[in-house]
């Protein structure tokens, strides 16, 4: 029988629908490739980070280590006035009441050569709304940490250069000999001296070998603690002192007392040295104290000048001087005064005597 080359629609149909097949389910491994739980409700975030260190888009968001999301785009926010970059991610529903503005987002890696992944670690808080934009921190570059590591290797190179050459505290104890000989010399010297304590001599060797001070401190504490008990057991001063307490009730009272006092004190001084009161201004007035002066100055020349009259009077120099010291001149006028007493004692007994009165 011939075979026909003809093909038919239902061929072709065939071949189309199988091709369609094939790319739908293509389309669906890709898809489910770079996304995981197509089914649970999930939603979206921005994370605004200065530097991805190469993460890509697909990879995975773990919260608390728990893969939550999906990383679906990375791009620059504003090219034009800055270089952060976004991460939008997608997380499930539930896992995102756990993301708030107090979780910290970096980029880790699985392993040291491993993929990159986005970790978050939960809020403190639960919250119904997380923040459509939150801040990531940047993670430490393999780079900058060799960097550092280099840095810090040449402060130690130098360090040991420095060593090496003497210099510092290190240095000297490196070079320097006289540590050593100073060690081995102290080492010798102590040696003597157990060996001279181990023989009984001096007083560490007296105290190591002979018993006697021993006992002695045993005798001592042991009068000491006798001692402390009669204390204890008696009613002398001491127990007094130390139980009763009306003596420290008195001298609370006491010290209350002296404070009091002290403050009383103190008011009193204030008091005297305010120059509201007499006391006060004769302390502090200047005026008075330039009119004691003054006064003071012309008492001084009031008993000068009465000095100077005395000793002139005693001099006999003037009147008053005469009267003082001239005993002539003392008689006549006590004569005088006698007389004068009798011419009025006789006029009081013969007034005619002395007064004639007559009309014609």
């Amino acid at each position: 029988m011939k075979r026909s080359n003809q093909i038919g629609w239902a061929q072709v149909r065939g071949g189309v629908f199988i091709f369609l097949a094939l790319l739908f389910f293509a389309g669906g491994v890709l898809l489910m490739g770079q996304k995981t739980k197509m089914f649970v409700p999930k939603g979206a975030i921005r994370i605004v980070m200065s530097d991805v260190v190469g993460l890509k888009a697909g990879a995975p968001v773990w919260l608390a280590g728990v893969d939550v999301g999906i990383v679906t785009a990375i791009l620059f926010v504003d090219p034009k006035n800055s270089n952060e970059v976004g991460i939008d991610i997608e997380v499930d529903t539930d896992a995102m009441k756990k993301i708030g503005a107090d979780s910290r987002i970096t980029i880790k890696t699985r392993g040291l050569m491993g993929e990159k992944y986005l970790d978050i670690l939960p809020s403190k808080q639960y919250s119904g709304k997380t923040p459509a934009t939150l801040q990531g921190t940047s993670a430490a570059q393999l780079d900058d940490v060799i960097q550092n590591a280099g840095s810090v290797f040449d402060k130690l190179d130098g360090i040991i250069d420095n060593i090496n050459q003497g210099k510092g505290t290190l240095g000297k104890l490196n070079k320097d000999e006289t540590l050593y000989t100073n060690i081995a010399q102290l080492a010798v010297e102590m040696k003597n001296l157990v060996t001279t304590i181990n023989r009984g001599e001096g007083t560490l060797g007296k105290l190591n070998r002979d018993p006697e001070p021993y006992y002695k401190l045993i005798s001592i504490l042991s009068r000491a603690d006798r001692t402390l008990q009669d204390i204890q057991s008696s009613d002398g001063t001491l127990n007094k002192l130390i139980y009763d307490k009306a003596l420290y009730t008195k001298l609370t009272a006491l010290a209350d007392k002296s404070i009091q006092a002290a403050d009383e004190v103190s008011d009193l001084n204030k008091k005297i040295r305010s120059k509201d009161g007499t006391v006060g201004l004769l302390l502090n007035d200047r005026e008075f104290y330039d009119k004691g002066i003054s006064l003071l100055t012309r008492a001084e020349s009031s008993v000068k000048a009465i000095e100077e009259v005395t000793a002139k009077v005693k001099g006999g120099d003037g009147t008053a001087g005469k009267l003082v010291n001239d005993r002539v001149l003392y008689d006549k006028m006590n004569k005088m005064v006698d007389d004068l007493d009798a011419l009025v004692k006789d006029f009081k007994e013969n007034p005619r005597k002395y007064i004639k009165f007559s009309l014609f």
